[in-house]
């Protein structure tokens, strides 16, 4: 009786795990290095092709952009510094620009462990929300903008994103 019981209650959990599972759909954007993972389904606007970042919309009207780059192509890189190191370097000369363009910056989380930075400037519309990160070779810059996701959703997205790709 006990080995029906089991059996019973092994093959209830087993097809509610495979039938209950949600499958999460993703877009796959290629970039100068490589491709990218992006949870959801978006649609691109726009390549700026001198800095490799790609923006894209999706039906919420929510725009990202994403750049993925070598390491070595950026003015800040330094061989003889760590990855997380680099990607300091990386955050402080894009948002020392900013600041002197009189735009207000913020760094809003570091995780070394992870080597990336979560950061923002206000273009006087919008907080642009940030993550540079460290991809192996490259430097993955990551941005959220828009006022329909709080400041939490958007780093939440943020690192999702990078985790998908690190």
């Amino acid at each position: 009786m006990n080995y029906f019981k089991i059996v019973l209650l092994t093959i209830c959990l087993t097809s509610n795990f495979i039938f209950c599972q949600t499958e999460k759909e993703f877009t796959t954007l290629k970039t100068n290095t490589s491709d990218v993972k992006i949870p959801g389904i978006w649609e691109q606007l726009n390549k700026m092709n001198d800095s490799g970042q790609t923006y894209m919309e999706n039906k919420e009207g929510i725009i990202i952009a994403v750049a993925q780059n070598p390491k070595k192509a950026y003015p800040t890189f330094i061989k003889t510094k760590s990855d997380y190191e680099n990607v300091n370097l990386f955050y402080k000369w894009d948002s020392d620009y900013y600041a002197e363009n009189k735009f207000k910056t913020k760094l809003l989380k570091e995780n070394s462990n992870q080597e990336y930075v979560i950061w923002k400037y206000n273009d006087n519309k919008l907080d642009n929300v940030f993550l540079f990160g460290s991809s192996k070779d490259n430097f993955l810059n990551l941005l959220v903008y828009t006022d329909k996701w709080s400041e939490e959703q958007k780093i939440t997205f943020l690192e999702e994103l990078y985790r998908l790709n690190k």
